[in-house]
């Protein structure tokens, strides 16, 4: 039987990546299984020949239920090996390849083990198991638990007095999660070292009504991504037909293979594409361009540092968070520090709430008041109006390249996927409804990243009604003669 194999774009660089742990969310239909079972049979190819000539190697498979694996998982494998894969249906489900090796000389022996993770059985079992790597399919549905157990159990086979284990991995697929995932907090927070995370390209592509038949349940048109993984060996019809009634938010986590929101919730901004929206580049302003620095009051006072570029696209460069903290602790310690440190050679424009002018019913001082005299130059935003703050916002995300949000902007970006998000209305367990947006009111929670997000709408509204774009005195920036105090954070 003869084996052909073409890797997609985005296996091509998996299949020689050198770290030890490697993840790869994607789209459906992108070709993630059949990608990770031959990474397994390439690592299989490469292990050093025994005694007898053989290069034997064994993985585990996992899958969070039973019928989910021997359904899709062990079919994958057989349909790819066919008369060259055994099965055994036992506890667990074994598979084993016998081939002979490229070189001619020597052959092959790999042996996959099936793991399900809701049979006990097979977990006790995966408890004592030494393997040369493994693979997690469909890793959402998996607790980090069983990945970090997973780190001991390979790199154990073969024994070292056989020549040991190449390469071993533990190699991850998986469909777009939200983002209190613990696959997201380790791609876009943690990034520990020798993981290699990957994205494949989106298989659709949002464009505007009426310029695509390809429409889901909630009216949004799409074109195929050219670029899509695995494009070309699906039906011309796949995701036409897939995408037809569904829900936007289904599509937009697995066909377009955006973080998703948290289903108890209602974002605030489903114009938020993540893979369009953020980048990993965006790390530094651009001269000569002032930095317009957006900032929230109150307890939780916060700060969000973006520019216009003369082009009108909305850089969002990073962000200032506190939790219960005084206004004049967070201008003294905290925001003229950052400045200082981080943009020395910027001029900024300080915008903060309106509603600063009020006076405290504390101590009768009001927050502008406090800021002035931290020797911080502002202008009071445009309005408080919630409407308006948010579709300043909006007018940048719905522009080609309008809004781009940088890799300093964690919280930021948390917001935007799923937790600056609206009030829930409290309903009866017997009230139903088909319309989402009739389950909520029309406020947003007050968290730590409403707090960071109304920071940003104060420097989009000053940005989007095109003040920073014209000539004017230039506003002189505070000096900072004394050093920041310890309880300073940074």
């Amino acid at each position: 039987m003869e084996l052909n194999y073409t890797s997609v774009p985005t296996f091509a660089q998996i299949h020689l990546d050198p770290n030890k742990y490697i993840f790869c969310m994607g789209p459906v239909g992108s070709g993630k299984s059949s990608g990770c079972i031959w990474h397994i049979v390439l690592n299989g190819l490469m292990q050093v020949p025994q005694y007898d000539g053989v290069r034997r190697s064994r993985y585990g498979v996992l899958r969070a239920t039973y019928p989910a694996l021997k359904s899709t998982v062990v079919k994958s494998w057989q349909n790819w090996f066919k008369n060259l894969i055994t099965i055994t249906y036992d506890v667990p489900i074994r598979g084993m390849i016998r081939l002979p090796h490229p070189d001619g000389q020597t052959s092959v022996e790999i042996e996959i083990v099936f793991i399900a993770l809701d049979r006990e059985e097979d977990v006790n079992k995966l408890q004592s198991l030494e393997l040369t790597g493994a693979h997690l399919n469909e890793a959402a549905e998996i607790p980090k638990a069983v990945h970090q157990m997973l780190k001991s159990r390979t790199n154990r086979y073969p024994d070292m007095a056989s020549g040991g284990p190449r390469a071993p991995f533990i190699i991850c697929d998986y469909n777009a999660v939200p983002s209190n995932h613990w696959l997201y907090n380790l791609a876009e927070e943690e990034k520990p070292p020798k993981h290699s995370f990957y994205r494949q390209p989106p298989a659709l592509l949002r464009v505007d009504q009426g310029e695509s038949s390809i429409v889901d349940g909630g009216g949004n048109c799409y074109i195929v991504n050219p670029k899509a993984d695995n494009i070309t060996n699906l039906p011309a019809d796949y995701y036409e037909e897939m995408v037809y009634g569904a829900d936007p938010e289904w599509v937009n986590v697995m066909v377009l293979n955006n973080y998703g929101m948290v289903r108890s919730g209602r974002p605030v901004y489903p114009e938020y594409i993540d893979s369009v929206h953020y980048s990993e580049k965006l790390t530094q302003p651009i001269m000569g361009v002032p930095i317009i620095i957006g900032m929230d009051l109150g307890l939780t006072p916060a700060a969000a540092f973006t520019q216009l570029t003369p082009m009108g696209n909305f850089l969002v460069l990073d962000e200032l968070v506190t939790e219960d903290c005084s206004i004049e602790k967070f201008c003294q310690d905290i925001l003229k520090p950052h400045i200082a440190i981080h943009y020395p050679k910027h001029s900024f424009e300080l915008v903060i709430d309106p509603a600063a002018v009020n006076r405290s019913q504390n101590d009768a001082k009001a927050a502008a008041e406090i800021i002035k005299n931290c020797g911080l130059n502002f202008r009071l935003g445009k309005t408080n109006n919630q409407l308006r703050r948010k579709e300043s916002v909006v007018y940048f995300l719905r522009k080609r390249d309008g809004l781009v949000l940088g890799n300093k902007c964690q919280y930021l970006r948390k917001g935007f996927i799923s937790d600056f998000k609206f009030e829930k209305k409290r309903t009866s367990a017997m009230q139903v409804t088909d319309d989402m947006v009739g389950l909520f009111k029309d406020k947003w929670e007050k968290n730590i990243y409403s707090h960071i997000h109304e920071a940003l709408q104060y420097a989009a509204l000053e940005c989007s009604e095109g003040r920073t774009g014209k000539k004017r005195k230039k506003m002189r920036p505070a000096s900072y003669n004394n050093p920041a105090d310890q309880s300073a954070g940074y």
